[in-house]
């Protein structure tokens, strides 16, 4: 193996654990919202029209760690299959 294709696939792995990390974040961030978007009993109108906005800001912040998630794991991924065109 090369010192190129080795660089590379230690730098995919090194960015696959960034994916991870981004990943995690991401799946806590959607149970976050799921918790929140399930209905609580006894709650007037005011309480809902105020929870209608939470939910859209925990969703846009949840959309945020998913889309870098996903992008780092393609960047993994590319890192892989240069690696392998390396040899």
């Amino acid at each position: 193996m090369t010192a190129e294709a080795e660089q590379l696939r230690k730098d995919g792995h090194h960015v696959e654990k960034w994916a991870l990390g981004w990943l995690l974040l991401s799946l806590a961030m959607w149970g976050w919202f799921g918790y929140r978007f399930l209905p609580a009993d006894g709650r007037g109108s005011l309480a809902r029209a105020e929870d209608s906005r939470a939910l859209v800001g925990i969703l846009a912040l949840a959309v945020i760690p998913t889309i870098i998630a996903t992008a780092t794991l393609v960047y993994a991924r590319v890192l892989f299959r240069l690696a392998r065109r390396a040899l």
